[in-house]
C-alpha cells in the first residue's frame, strides 16, 4: 500500500522580493494512491502529502543552493472528482535567504537613526575632551575651561548624542551532522556598556556605546536588533573634587552684578565606560558592506 506524488510539468511559479521578505516557490503534484480497492486513511492522505515545516524535494532544489533554503509553510490537499484516489496537492514553500544570485545572509542589514540630547551637569565650558575620552578618574588633573558653575550649582547642559539601531537577520536553522549554535548571546552580552576601540560607523573611537541587542523569531530566523549611542562627549561626566563631607571645594570666582561669586576649585572627567572593544563580533564584514554599499546601483 503506497502513494505516488509526480510533479506536474510546469507548475513551479516563484514570487521574489527583498531580503527580509518572504519569497517564495509553489509546486504543484497528482498525488495517487496506489492499492486496489482499499481506501486510506484520512491520516495517510495528510502524512503522504507533506507537512509543514518541512524541506522541499530534492528534485525540485536539485543542489540549488538558494532553493535548498526553501521551507515548505504550506500544503494544499484538493481531490480530483473525476478520478478515484487521486488529489492535486500544492507545496508553498518559501525563504528569507537573500536572492537566486546571492543567497547569502549577511546581506541584510539595515541602520535607523535618531538624534537624542543627554542632560548632565556642566562645571566647565570648553573643556578639551581626553583622546578616545579615557580618562583616569581622580588622577588629579582639572579639565581646566571656562568656570560657569555659580557657588558649585553647574549649569545644565544637553549633550548631542545619536541613537543607532542595526537590524540583522540570522537563520536558525540546524544543519544536518553537526548543528550550529545558537546566535553568540554571551559575545553580545559581553560587549554591552563597552565602546568603540576602532572607527565603527563613521564614529570615532570612545564615542559609540553597546548598549545591547533583542531578538525576535520569524519562521526559521531571527530577527536581531543591535542598539549603539554615540555621545559627543565620549559619554564623560564633570565631577566636581569634594571635600570630606562630600561637598566640592569652592575658591573665590567671577563677580556677578558686583557680588562675588564662589565657584568649584577642581574639575575632573568621569568615565563610566572605561572598556573599549572591536564590534566586529557583533556584526560580520558582510553586514557593514550591505550597509556601505546599498543595492541597486543608480541608473547613469
Amino acid at each position: 500500500m503506497s502513494f505516488t506524488l509526480v510533479e506536474r510539468a510546469n507548475s513551479r511559479s516563484y514570487s521574489l522580493v527583498p531580503t527580509p521578505g518572504e519569497s517564495a516557490i509553489t509546486i504543484q503534484y497528482l498525488m495517487t494512491w496506489n492499492s486496489g480497492s482499499t481506501q486510506p486513511t484520512e491520516n495517510a492522505i495528510l502524512v503522504a502529502a507533506g507537512t509543514p515545516p518541512s524541506r522541499i524535494s530534492s528534485t525540485v532544489y536539485s543542489g540549488n543552493a538558494y532553493l535548498k533554503t526553501m521551507v515548505i509553510r504550506e500544503v494544499s490537499i484538493e481531490p480530483i472528482r473525476e478520478r478515484q484516489n487521486a488529489w492535486t496537492v500544492t507545496h508553498r514553500a518559501s525563504t528569507r535567504n537573500g536572492t537566486p544570485t546571492d543567497n547569502s545572509v549577511g546581506q541584510y542589514c539595515t541602520c535607523t537613526r535618531a538624534t537624542v540630547l543627554r542632560s548632565t551637569a556642566m562645571y566647565r565650558k570648553d573643556a578639551a575632551l581626553p583622546a578616545n575620552g579615557t580618562v583616569v578618574f581622580a588622577s588629579g588633573a582639572d579639565i581646566a575651561g571656562t568656570k560657569v558653575d555659580t557657588n558649585g550649582k553647574p549649569k545644565v547642559y544637553d549633550v548631542p548624542q545619536q541613537l543607532v539601531t542595526i537590524e540583522t537577520q540570522y537563520d536558525r536553522t540546524l544543519p544536518q551532522g553537526s548543528p550550529a549554535a545558537e546566535p553568540d548571546w554571551a559575545t553580545y552580552t559581553s560587549y554591552v556598556g563597552n565602546r568603540n576601540s576602532a572607527a565603527f560607523l563613521g564614529f570615532p573611537i570612545g564615542t559609540l556605546l553597546y548598549q545591547g541587542f533583542q531578538t525576535a523569531p520569524e519562521d526559521n530566523y531571527y530577527r536581531m536588533s543591535h542598539t549603539f549611542l554615540y555621545d559627543a562627549w565620549y559619554h564623560l561626566d564633570q565631577i566636581p573634587a569634594p571635600n570630606p563631607t562630600g561637598e566640592p571645594v569652592l575658591v573665590a570666582g567671577v563677580t556677578i552684578g558686583g557680588i562675588p561669586i564662589l565657584q568649584v576649585d577642581k574639575v575632573v572627567f568621569l568615565q563610566r565606560y572605561d572598556t573599549l572593544s572591536a564590534f566586529s563580533g557583533i556584526l560580520a564584514a558582510a553586514d557593514l558592506t550591505a550597509l556601505t554599499s546599498p543595492k541597486p546601483l543608480a541608473i547613469p
